[in-house]
């Protein structure tokens, strides 16, 4: 059974280059808030720098995205703080825009947060 009860402090945690979490790379930082394998269940931060465009993807789970700073593009949709987007990682999704690059809180559900690009292998751009 997963954990009953967790809390984490963003201020105590280190971005990291996310190379391996999301396989987004080109700038893009994580901390994780959460994760549990078990449940396959992982919360975290996402910067995105200014210009960053992620492409249309799917992935081993759905997620949950709340903009905190800056704008996020999602399919022509402009988001800012406090606005919401889901998910599946069934379907092909984006691409996501960050012309002014942006801070989100997403919640994963799934296998793996892992991004896959048509013809490319997990995680490839």
């Amino acid at each position: 059974m997963g954990k009953a009860f967790a809390t984490a402090h963003r201020w105590d945690l280190e971005w990291q280059d996310d190379t391996d979490i999301l396989s987004l790379g080109h700038g893009v930082k994580v901390k994780v808030l959460y994760s549990d394998p078990e449940t396959q269940h992982s919360d975290m931060l996402v910067k995105f720098p200014p210009g960053y465009v992620e492409p249309l993807h799917n992935h081993d789970s759905s997620h949950s995205i709340v903009v905190l700073e800056g704008l996020q593009i999602a399919n022509g949709e402009p988001l800012r703080p406090g606005d919401y987007c889901w998910a599946s990682g069934e379907e092909p999704h984006g691409p996501f825009e960050y012309p002014e690059g942006a801070t989100v809180f997403v919640s994963f559900r799934g296998a793996s947060a892992k991004h896959r690009y048509e013809g490319s292998p997990a995680g490839e751009i």
